[in-house]
């Protein structure tokens, strides 16, 4: 039986939405991520969380030999379905992200994007990614985020949309995460993206339940500044590289 609180839920039903959406597959923070991470030709890189596979893509095109990880079988066959298409060898692999299945110090990458939020111990995580890599190798990470002050209104109004958001850390939140999880010359970048309320939805239906209940929390105007303008939602993103 299916929970709301499980990613596989929302995303099994999801899949072909966030492998279609423009501002996954095209979105600037996948460029400034790819760049941030250097990735060079034979290098070896897990793409943690894939969803719909755009990092794994963007890291293959490169030359890099990927594997593309996610818990939900859906989105793993999207990911291999892409790179047949594009000409790409990608190896894909049901985990998760707080278990990775690679040996000690065997990757040169790893990357996230948009995706941490759904973890339940993001500590774990950055744990097992600070494991795998090699000694000099870089952690990318892209993921949505608000201020201390900020990120209890946020959470609230994302697990209204979707059941499956756990939590969105704060800047200073993963840099302490960072820290404490042995990565150093870590670079932090804060962006925002002004967006329509619907927009922002998306692909949630606005007529269904989840969608009804989320539009109706911003409605009430009590949003923080930094997430809500006018009619204008505000999607914050930290843009993270460490290296291990």
């Amino acid at each position: 039986m299916s929970h709301p609180e499980d990613p596989r839920t929302f995303f099994g039903r999801h899949h072909r939405d966030y492998v279609t959406s423009e501002r996954h597959a095209k979105g600037q923070d996948l460029a400034w991520l790819i760049d941030g991470l250097n990735p060079q030709k034979g290098q070896r890189a897990v793409d943690i969380a894939t969803g719909g596979g755009h990092t794994a893509l963007r890291l293959a095109e490169h030359g890099v030999i990927v594997t593309a990880l996610d818990i939900t079988p859906e989105m793993l066959k999207e990911v291999e379905t892409q790179a047949a298409q594009h000409g790409l060898v990608i190896q894909t692999a049901l985990a998760d992200a707080e278990c990775l299945p690679f040996e000690d110090a065997s990757q040169d990458l790893a990357a996230c994007r948009r995706a941490a939020h759904h973890f339940r111990r993001i500590p774990a995580f950055l744990g097992e990614a600070r494991r795998v890599l090699k000694p000099g190798g870089r952690l990318g990470i892209s993921d949505m985020t608000a201020s201390l002050g900020g990120k209890h209104w946020l959470n609230h109004l994302e697990q209204l949309r979707d059941p499956s958001h756990h939590e969105a850390w704060s800047p200073d939140e993963w840099y302490q995460g960072l820290v404490s999880a042995g990565f150093h010359h870590i670079a932090i970048q804060l962006t925002e993206e002004p967006m329509a309320f619907q927009e922002w939805l998306s692909p949630v239906s606005p007529g269904s339940p989840e969608g009804r209940s989320a539009l109706a929390f911003l409605a009430q105007g009590d949003a923080p500044q930094e997430l809500v303008r006018g009619s204008l939602f505000i999607k914050r993103r930290i843009l993270i590289w460490a290296q291990a």
